[in-house]
């Protein structure tokens, strides 16, 4: 039986990983639990200058680097909290929660730790060379979870989403108290 759903979201995540835990959620009468992990292997990490090429990093620099880093991450609880209020409004019961890390071991511990039945997450595609030097989170959390595993095949023709469509509501700052653990 599926009573708890793990959905791995990231902003490349296609419509598709989303709209599958939606369906699976209401059809087994599941909670979701929507997970983003910060991590710098994601696009839209923000990159602090390398300090063995720029030895004397300036406070400019630094206070840059923490407000890239402070918008990165409040991009990340937007996106959830608009992925949680879909969800919601589709009559499932969801929570999100932003980690930082590795991707696929923070999938995998939030799975072990909540006790996930079902782990779903988006794929790629990668093959070959590509794989092996970037690595494949779906890949890893197949190994690695501790419960069953649902890929879905990311195709050119799927909708992911945008960083830009969220509305104006979403838009406004989330309250500190929504910025850490777990958020329902």
């Amino acid at each position: 039986m599926i009573d708890k759903i793990l959905v791995a979201a990231d902003y490349q995540a296609n419509k598709l990983v989303f709209d599958s835990a939606i369906s699976l959620a209401k059809t087994t009468k599941a909670d979701l639990m929507l997970l983003h992990v910060l991590g710098e292997d994601e696009p839209s990490f923000p990159i602090m200058l390398n300090y063995a090429d720029h030895p004397v990093l300036s406070d400019y620099d630094y206070e840059l680097y923490k407000k890239r880093y402070e918008d990165y991450r409040h991009r990340g609880l937007k996106f959830l909290q608009a992925r949680a209020r879909e969800a919601r409004l589709a009559g499932v019961n969801t929570e999100f929660i932003q980690l930082t890390g590795n991707p696929g071991r923070e999938i995998c511990q939030l799975a072990s730790n909540w006790s996930a039945d079902l782990i779903l997450v988006g794929s790629r595609g990668l093959k070959g060379l590509k794989e092996m030097f970037l690595g494949s989170v779906s890949n890893y959390v197949t190994h690695n979870a501790p419960c069953s595993v649902l890929i879905v095949r990311n195709d050119s023709d799927s909708v992911s989403y945008s960083l830009d469509s969220f509305d104006q509501e979403e838009a406004q700052k989330v309250p500190e108290s929504q910025q850490h653990g777990l958020m329902s």
